[in-house]
């Protein structure tokens, strides 16, 4: 197997090639010359997901990128302060996150969890998704990247005008 390729998560920017922002056709130009990122398949209508839906790409109200949220897979390797967000047990990548944040403080959960400042998602932690570890590990299933288009549908949701 091919060495993973390696994006970077970026808080109000992105992931990898993707950023937050684009257009449906900037988006297939940037991932569409990535090795494995396609075929692309469709998730509804405003989502796009690539590396076998491993890389999933929301599209908010103004039809740009509002979402990336990416899962753990051989194909890719996901840093996040240069730290692999799918080789750190649950409770560490919350703490790195959360060590970044300036918007109070941050209580661990497993479950998910939005970072408000910077727009960081982090969804369901267990030991199924810990592929690097052969499952002895809490490991998050996805970590994504959000605007505030994203975070303002998210608490209208919730009902509420906080994170967590």
């Amino acid at each position: 197997m091919p060495a993973p390729i390696q994006f970077d998560i970026v808080p109000h920017i992105g992931i990898g090639p993707v950023h937050l922002g684009m257009t449906p056709d900037a988006v297939e130009a940037a991932v569409g010359s990535v090795p494995g990122a396609l075929p692309r398949l469709a998730k509804g209508r405003k989502t796009h997901c690539y590396f076998k839906a491993a890389l999933q790409v929301s599209f908010g109200e103004s039809g740009l990128v509002n979402f990336i949220g990416v899962s753990g897979t051989p194909l890719l390797e996901c840093r996040y302060e240069d730290r692999d967000v799918f080789d750190l047990p649950a409770p560490e990548l919350f703490a790195l996150i959360a060590s970044r944040e300036r918007s109070g403080r941050h209580d661990y959960s497993a479950a998910e969890y939005v970072f408000p400042e910077q727009i960081v998602t982090l969804y369901e932690a267990d030991e199924q998704y810990d592929r690097k570890g052969g499952e002895s590990r809490p490991v998050f299933a996805e970590v994504g990247v959000g605007n505030a288009e994203y975070l303002a549908v998210i608490r209208a949701l919730r009902g509420t005008p906080e994170a967590g």
